[in-house]
């Protein structure tokens, strides 16, 4: 009897504690104490502040059987050999796209088991925002504009070129950040601010609502009549443009705002050109219709003339009547004396100094007071005309000092050799930075020149030669047919 009494109290007891061990296997849910830093004693410190990307480990308790691990949202991939019931070792995901992370989940962390989920908060180390450049830097009232970079996380402010911009989008990934441009009276012009969660980026270079901007010339020499086109940026809404001290009052301009064409009026003297738009104002450092500012050769009777009477080229004139120099029909539209240089299909090392070339007699490329400017100042400038397909030659352009020199090779694109030609002549700057020396890449292929004297020695004078090479190994795919005239070297910035 007392037997029986005894199972029954066992089988009682068991009763009573088998609910109370049930709601202790319910109430073992994950707790996060604190995260440190992944990392062999004494680094292993609690973190202030985490980054995408970074190792570390969570410690608290009942965390062995994670389902979930997200930081800001973002799900973090796992190894359970790195779990412990008191810790974790996970690596936070390294993208994470902050800017469109819900409020309630920035700095967090959400731990998932079997058993529950918990929260944890705590401090991301925001990288601090870059700024690379600008959708485009020719932009107007009502343009969209979208500065690009990186970072760009939990925008707080955005100043761009004096105006502060109060309504803008930021991509998720903080890589772009859009707005539509303020009206001109807003704009001043300035800098570019981005102030954001990790930080402050501005520009350097500063910015102006369609301040237009002037890069070439397409013939800097023009007769009456020719076409010509100068090339830039932001020629929209123009008051005026001035060339060599004519106006143009009759242009087109391109659909995008980079050029202008107009047809060249009767010029009486040298002059700069300027562009005036309701944004402001561009001009040129150096003159047009000027055929003897820094002239090294322009071929006609006089102290200027500057051929050396031999090496491969030949003298002709522009005046259908000249009797000699003989007139070509092909190369038009110059009526005054210029230098050609035409040959056949050229064999791989054909060409140089002295027989494919032109040979000019030694002048004062840049005053002796200006050696010392940067190289990138001044510029070699000539009228060219090519009527017919010129594909293969270099055309090597070389003092009489040093090794420097600079390979003209218009056929020679980005995406392959295409035979090239013009349409009447054109004007062909070359900066004096573009010259580069022999190496090992081969001639012309080496350094950037960086100090005039090396090209032009240390009185500024010298001799100049261009010719023709083959640096190829086989033959040319054409010959080269071209006119050359006005060869000057003039100050560009």
């Amino acid at each position: 009897m007392n037997c029986i009494k005894y199972l029954s109290a066992i089988a009682l007891l068991v009763i009573v504690i088998m609910p109370a061990c049930k709601k202790e296997k319910v109430s073992a849910e994950p707790l996060i104490t604190s995260i440190r830093n992944y990392a062999a004693a004494p680094n292993d410190t609690v973190v202030t502040g985490i980054t995408p990307g970074q190792w570390v480990v969570i410690h608290g308790q009942n965390l062995k059987n994670a389902l979930h691990i997200r930081f800001d949202g973002v799900e973090a991939s796992f190894n359970y050999g790195n779990f412990a019931n008191d810790m974790a070792v996970v690596q936070i995901p390294s993208v994470i796209p902050f800017n469109g992370v819900p409020d309630e989940l920035l700095n967090t962390v959400t731990y998932v088991t079997t058993s529950g989920t918990t929260t944890y908060s705590f401090n991301f180390n925001y990288p601090a925002p870059v700024i690379t450049g600008v959708s485009t830097e020719t932009f107007f009232p009502g343009d969209s504009v979208y500065i690009v970079g990186s970072s760009f996380f939990l925008v707080q402010s955005v100043q761009f070129a004096g105006a502060g911009i109060t309504k803008y989008n930021v991509d998720s990934m903080g890589t772009r950040i859009g707005f539509v441009c303020p009206p001109l009276n807003q704009v001043p012009g300035g800098v570019i601010t981005v102030v954001a969660k990790g930080g402050t980026a501005t520009t350097t270079k500063t910015y102006a609502v369609g301040k237009p901007s002037i890069l070439l010339i397409s013939n800097e020499n023009p007769h009456a009549g020719d076409s010509v086109y100068i090339v830039g940026a932001a020629f929209k809404d123009i008051q005026s443009i001035v060339f060599a001290g004519a106006t143009i009052s009759s242009y087109n301009v391109a659909p995008d705002y980079s050029s202008v064409g107009f047809v060249c009026p009767t010029l009486s003297a040298p002059g700069i050109v300027t562009i005036t738009t309701l944004y402001g104002t561009a001009s040129t450092t150096f003159n047009v219709n000027d055929i003897n500012t820094g002239i090294i050769g322009n071929f006609e009777w006089g102290g200027s003339f500057g051929w050396q009477w031999w090496g491969g080229a030949s003298l002709e004139s522009g005046d259908p009547n000249s009797g000699w120099p003989p007139y070509d029909p092909l190369l038009s539209g110059n009526s005054s004396m210029y230098l050609q240089l035409n040959g056949s299909n050229m064999n791989s090392a054909d060409g140089n100094n002295t027989s494919t070339a032109i040979r000019l007699n030694a002048a004062q490329w840049v005053p002796s007071s200006n050696l010392t400017e940067q190289p990138e100042n001044w510029a070699i400038k000539f009228e060219m005309s090519v009527p017919k397909p010129w594909n293969g030659a270099s055309l090597v352009i070389a003092s009489d000092i040093t090794d420097y020199i600079f390979r003209f090779e218009p056929w020679n694109t980005t995406s392959g050799a295409v035979a090239f030609s013009t349409k009447g002549w054109v004007t062909v700057t070359i900066p004096l930075s573009s010259f580069k020396a022999k190496s090992s890449a081969g001639d012309g292929r080496g350094a950037a020149l960086s100090d005039l004297t090396k090209l032009i020695g240390p009185s500024g004078n010298s001799g100049m030669y261009l010719y023709m090479h083959n640096y190829g190994s086989s033959a040319t795919e054409t010959g080269y047919y071209a006119g050359f005239d006005n060869v000057r070297v003039v100050k560009i910035k």
